[in-house]
């Protein structure tokens, strides 16, 4: 345990949301793609259909290119939202890793403390042992 677990929790959940979000965004513009390319399919056909028939399709033809516009600003508003869900991802994971950082500096920390304590506590019980094996050997000269 260290005190950044609390803090590193948050940001690796901060992270999984945004690219929940980021996946999500990305399958609008792939719906929004699709949409695009079927309407384009859509106005050929009719195009074609409409040079056969002499039927007037003004009406027809501002119809679609209103429907053209709208699916032209939805993809502009998704790319805009995974351009700005992108950069969010960058500063959520920099930061998310500069507390993984502190974390690990923080165990390393506490482990070379660990580690010196231990060490004293050996040379402090082999310092005694010798104390004691001097005493030992001037009672019995």
């Amino acid at each position: 345990m260290t005190p950044f677990d609390t803090a590193l929790r948050v940001k690796r959940r901060e992270v999984d949301a945004v690219k929940v979000s980021i996946s999500v965004e990305i399958e609008t513009i792939t719906t929004l793609d699709h949409q695009t390319r079927a309407h384009e399919i859509r106005m050929r056909e009719e195009r074609a259909l409409a040079i056969t028939v002499p039927v007037a399709s003004d009406a027809w033809r501002l119809r679609m290119k209103a429907e053209r516009a709208r699916l032209d600003q939805q993809s502009q508003i998704a790319n805009l939202r995974l351009t700005h869900l992108r950069a969010q991802a960058v500063e959520v994971y920099g930061t998310m890793r500069a507390i993984e950082g502190a974390a690990g500096r923080f165990k390393d920390e506490a482990e070379r403390i660990a580690a010196g304590a231990e060490q004293s506590m050996i040379d402090d019980i082999a310092a005694a042992k010798l104390v004691i094996a001097r005493r030992t050997a001037e009672r019995n000269a």
